[in-house]
């Protein structure tokens, strides 16, 4: 997982291609990188040459149509977007109210009460 971290705040738009012109980078954890970026340029009408999994970082090229990978699907949430290869569909263990996950809790931390449904979103909390 790489976490952005911005000089000035900005919304991306799920699929939205943009040029980053990144200052430092950190490796939080193995695996987890940090990326200060002093600069997002959108790219308009640039298309997504290839899409990553959330999970474990798997890359692939988009289709032709410049849309997701076959078999590939985009999970949607209120707090985050994201997209998983064929593999992590089966394996990954994601809250079915917010999207939190293992590798990506939710803030101030979170544990699973069902196999789909995390402790922050019981009750409709989160």
């Amino acid at each position: 997982m790489i976490t952005l971290e911005l000089r000035k705040a900005r919304e991306f738009k799920v699929g939205e291609v943009v040029h980053l012109k990144v200052d430092q980078v950190y490796e939080r954890a193995p695996g987890k990188w940090r990326l200060e970026c002093i600069d997002v340029t959108p790219l308009p009408g640039a298309e997504p040459t290839g899409y990553g999994c959330h999970f474990c970082g798997s890359v692939l090229a988009a289709a032709e149509d410049g849309g997701l990978p076959e078999e590939w699907v985009e999970k949607k949430f209120p707090e985050r977007t994201f997209f998983l290869c064929p593999e992590c569909q089966e394996d990954a263990q994601i809250c079915r109210v917010c999207g939190c996950s293992n590798e990506d809790a939710c803030e101030g931390g979170c544990y699973w009460v069902e196999e789909d449904l995390c402790s922050a979103c019981v009750g409709g909390t989160s």
